[in-house]
């Protein structure tokens, strides 16, 4: 038997899952990376975010996006100490919260009587595809995730919290209020946990547990407020709470709707969907693990319809991006866990080499999956480096005082952290793209540049487009701006009126 209690107070338990994950960080958070960053999309928009709402931006209002408030404090918060577009820093949180998550997975495990080791490792090797550069909404939201299933096994391996119930309260307010923050994230990460909950409370309906299902109630709903109160009195600072709700809820179910491939298809026929089933796969083997271990059902199928919301949150959107799928590596950790703890309860001599062949087997995944990604990744960070030259050249011909006036229409969100430039309209990245989810957005877009043009512009040139430029921002381009000079693939243009008025 393991003495994970001991271990708590080795530096081992606290030193070990730092060095793993600012290892893992430094090979597959590949956008942020000190090992030549390569700046990334997502990531790109998110320290443009970040810098713009450190620089006094309003969230959503000023600059948007259809992401949680959360994040958008995430983005935020390194920047505040470091002058703006700062990948180091944005970095070091990464590290911190794999970190916080490496540690609650070293509890869980804790409570199954297992090695932290081989469950940590587990979560790293199943992460590691799907990382897609890191510094996404998902990664964020695990952690919250990993300590709601944390507290959820806690308090059914305790029997419901007593005859009562009272114990249930504070840890369902602990499960409010982690729920909140993945929802705070985006509102599609809150799945895995939301129907989780949702598979408790039947169980508590079914067996007549009403008293202890008021608890959990009233627990739950005080956390859920207790998360949202001060991002809501953040969003209420800044005027913004209407535009939170319109971006991260409405804009973020229409853009989920967009253009893409079937479900179906994506499930059965795609490497997306292979993976989804993998995962959610892991979950549900662990459900089993655990019902042939203690025969409670109500852990057991809160760990399927975790898994299976974990599913649904990655195929509600026709996007598919691989980082979607992070939502159900929590779930599938907790798996792993629940299958260590069958084999050390029914076969005790076997668990110490299943615990090596585990971590064997998820260092070699690792390894293969890093040697893939770092080449990958090295080619991204030379077509970033050819850019920047270029950006930089053309962001040199605006004027210091016009600087306030400018944007990157329809380039890689990149470009601004290539010059240290912000946009002086919201909607800042993939406008056309926004304006297929909501048609409204392209009527505002037309609208700023039609009542108050930035006076500089820069484009793409000679780039096809899907969608195309909206017709009404394109005539705009062509009979009010002029060339000023291009570098690379990308063109200046300045408003023909600002020399008309000096």
């Amino acid at each position: 038997m393991i003495n994970t209690a001991k271990r708590r107070h080795t530096a081992a338990y606290w030193l070990l899952p730092l060095a793993m994950a600012f290892l893992f960080s430094l090979i597959f958070s590949t956008c942020n990376t000190p090992l030549f960053p390569e700046i990334g999309s997502d990531n790109a928009m998110y320290l443009t975010m970040g810098t713009a709402l450190a620089q006094g931006y309003a969230p959503y209002s000023d600059i948007f996006d259809h992401k949680g408030p959360l994040l958008f404090f995430l983005q935020m918060l390194p920047q505040l100490f470091t002058g703006g577009y700062s990948m180091t820093a944005v970095f070091l949180q990464e590290v911190l919260f794999l970190y916080a998550s490496l540690l609650v997975l070293a509890r869980a495990a804790e409570k199954m009587n297992v090695g932290a080791l081989p469950v940590q490792l587990f979560y790293l090797a199943v992460l590691a595809p799907v990382m897609d550069g890191g510094n996404l909404t998902e990664e964020y939201a695990n952690l919250f995730t990993l300590i709601g299933l944390d507290v959820m096994t806690g308090v059914f391996a305790e029997g419901f919290g007593g005859e009562d119930g009272k114990r249930l309260l504070r840890p369902a307010a602990v499960m409010g209020a982690v729920t909140m923050l993945c929802f705070l994230t985006r509102a599609n990460n809150m799945l895995p946990l939301a129907c989780a909950v949702l598979a408790l409370a039947a169980c508590m309906a079914c067996t007549r547990r009403f008293a202890h299902l008021g608890v959990c109630a009233g627990g739950y709903a005080l956390g859920l407020a207790a998360a949202l109160a001060p991002v809501a009195a953040w969003l209420a600072y800044h005027g913004a709470i209407g535009d939170a709700i319109y971006g991260s809820i409405t804009h973020n179910m229409m853009y989920a709707e967009t253009d893409g491939f079937g479900r179906l298809h994506m499930l059965l026929r795609d490497g997306y969907g292979h993976y989804a089933m993998f995962i959610a796969g892991c979950a549900c083997l662990g459900a089993a693990a655990y019902w042939f271990r203690c025969r409670q059902v109500p852990l057991a199928l809160a760990m399927i319809i975790g898994a299976a919301g974990a599913g649904g949150a990655a195929f509600i959107s026709h996007k598919y991006y691989l980082h979607y799928l992070m939502l159900g590596v929590p779930m599938a950790a907790l798996g792993a866990g629940q299958v260590l703890a069958l084999i050390r309860e029914r076969f005790p001599g076997k668990l110490r080499l299943s615990c090596r062949a585990l971590c064997v087997l998820c260092c070699a995944a690792l390894i293969a999956v890093g040697v893939q990604q770092s080449l990958l990744h090295m080619q991204r960070y030379r077509e970033t480096q050819n850019m920047i030259p270029d950006a930089q050249a053309l962001y040199a011909l605006v004027p210091e005082e016009d600087r306030d006036s400018f944007m990157a229409y329809r380039v890689e969100p990149k470009w601004y952290v290539a010059t240290g430039a912000l946009p002086s309209m919201r909607f800042y990245f993939l406008q056309e793209i926004l304006g297929q989810a909501d048609p409204a957005v392209m009527d505002e877009i037309a609208e700023e540049f039609a009542s108050n043009p930035p006076r500089w512009v820069v484009i793409f040139y000679n780039r096809e487009f899907g969608p195309p430029y909206d017709a009404r921002v394109d005539e705009i381009f062509k009979t009010q701006y002029e060339f000023v000079d291009a570098k690379g693939q990308y063109q200046l243009l300045k408003l023909r009126e600002v020399d008309a008025a000096s």
